[in-house]
């Protein structure tokens, strides 16, 4: 182990890979007492610094190397940022310490790491029109094929998120074995049962305007753990490109066209398409406009709580269509 470590970027698979691969090799060398860690509490706000740089001179008891890691530092401003670049130039003989930035690193932090000779990871994410084919080499270093169809019905109902799909793709390994393969219609039968799916679903009561459908969704999901902020993008992305659709539809154009202009899995978009001749495109733009609050409330601007925000931004989607 070097004695400073910076990762950052905006792939979360990796980095927590790379810290896990960190945390084990600390606590295998000199046990679980050796590391300390700092993060924001609840994973909001930052680590905090001022303990960071308390610990970093500290004696230890023990006749091993003392390990501290730093999580979330990419939200740490010239407040933070100054003490921390003159304590990284002097770091004790018996101390490895790690960065992480959930993002591009704070420049000034950056340079500190470099001048003082640590070794620096940066791992970005994949665009989305590159997480198909990322998916199908990633898969093979798990052990099983990807069939490149099945990796983009995967980036359509889940997202680009990285580590989403990482895990993802870590229980299809597991279902496929090694050797094994995996392939559109596969997916079709037994995403039914996931959490991605209850989205999926969700998405699709927005558009038709189910309201009780909508919250019994919403509960389960939020009951099995899902963060509501993380909810709102997959949502949002699915009423955009309905949005889309239904545009195009009223203009006119034909349906099959209408599904081979949306950026989708064919039978996505086939099965989108088919919910939409039902369907007001003024009813979906109020929808839209719905989580665009929800987004809102849930940076702060209202005084509930996120789990009731989510329940009265669904049922404004679909009952203010009347």
């Amino acid at each position: 182990m070097k004695p400073l470590y910076l990762i950052a970027g905006t792939d979360m698979a990796k980095i927590d890979a790379t810290r896990s691969r960190l945390r084990a090799r600390a606590e295998s060398e000199a046990g679980t007492a050796a590391l300390e860690v700092f993060e924001p509490s609840e994973g909001r706000g930052m680590p905090d610094h001022e303990a960071l740089l308390n610990s970093i001179p500290a004696m230890s008891l023990m006749d091993s190397r003392r390990y501290l890691l730093a999580d979330g530092v990419e939200k740490w401003r010239d407040r933070q940022l100054d003490p921390i670049a003159a304590a990284i130039a002097e770091l004790p003989p018996d101390l490895t310490l790690v960065l992480i930035a959930r993002a591009k690193a704070p420049p000034k932090l950056l340079k500190a790491v470099k001048a003082a000779g640590g070794e620096v990871h940066e791992f970005e994410a994949p665009k989305a029109r590159e997480m198909p084919r990322t998916l199908v080499a990633d898969a093979q270093r798990l052990g099983f094929r990807l069939d490149p169809a099945a990796a983009r019905v995967l980036v359509d109902r889940m997202g680009a998120n990285p580590v989403r799909l990482h895990n993802e793709l870590e229980r299809l390994a597991l279902w496929a074995g090694n050797g094994g393969e995996v392939s559109a219609a596969d997916l079709d039968e037994m995403i039914a049962d996931t959490s991605e799916a209850a989205v999926w679903s969700l998405a699709d009561a927005l558009i038709e305007g189910n309201a009780a459908t909508a919250l019994q969704i919403g509960e389960q999901l939020i009951s099995q753990g899902e963060n509501v902020t993380g909810l709102i993008y997959g949502l949002a992305s699915r009423l955009r490109g309905a949005c889309a659709a239904a545009a195009k539809l009223e203009e006119g154009m034909a349906p099959a066209q209408v599904e081979s202009s949306l950026k989708m899995h064919p039978y996505a978009a086939k099965q989108l398409v088919g919910r939409l001749r039902e369907t007001d495109l003024a009813d979906l733009r109020l929808a839209t406009e719905a989580l665009a609050d929800l987004e809102l409330w849930c940076r702060g601007a209202a005084d509930y709580g996120d789990e009731l925000a989510l329940t009265l931004a669904l049922n404004r989607a679909c009952t203010q269509r009347a």
